[in-house]
């Protein structure tokens, strides 16, 4: 995966995982999130569970609403990444915290042979260097500050447009 610090892109694809927990090769993704950008517009959503192939623990179910019967019929990792993949095409990436959501998405990918090397932007870092001294840099935080809606917040589809939303927000200052 290739971390800009610098985007300005105007078209890109924002994506956000719900995992398990915090390890790619000891956790598993519980959905996917996304939404395509296209010339500051949002223009597609991708949206998903994924059925991590293990328990979802009681402290991940309280933060997301996500349970394992929700899961449970849902496909595997392996089976919707390449049509995921297909969504993302050449895009510019932009998440959240990118490492987290980056480092699943590598990981994973390589299960099924599968490498991609979109650049990969994260409100985290650019929030932190142009609006420092902020009190927190979390995405609810900054959608608040910046009065950005963020319904159903710890949901993937719903955290990546609001973390679109926020990228673009970014830019202007």
């Amino acid at each position: 995966m290739n971390y800009v610090k610098e985007g300005g892109y105007k078209s890109f694809v924002c994506l956000d995982f719900e995992t398990t927990g915090f390890s790619p090769a000891a956790d598993g993704i519980t959905e996917i999130g996304a939404v395509k950008v296209l010339d500051g517009e949002i223009v597609q959503r991708f949206s998903t569970l994924v059925n991590p192939g293990k328990a979802i623990p009681y402290a991940v179910t309280r933060l997301t609403g996500i349970t394992d019967r929700m899961v449970a019929g849902s496909p595997r990792v392996g089976e919707i990444l390449p049509v995921f993949l297909g969504f993302l095409g050449s895009l510019p990436l932009v998440a959240h915290n990118a490492r987290f959501d980056g480092e699943f998405l590598a990981h994973n990918l390589l299960k099924i042979h599968r490498e991609i090397d979109n650049p990969m932007a994260d409100t985290l870092q650019q929030a932190r260097a142009v609006c420092p001294g902020l009190p927190s840099y979390k995405l609810g935080d900054l959608t608040a500050h910046f009065s950005i809606p963020l319904n159903n917040a710890h949901r993937a589809w719903c955290d990546a447009e609001a973390t679109a939303k926020l990228y673009l927000r970014l830019q202007t200052l």
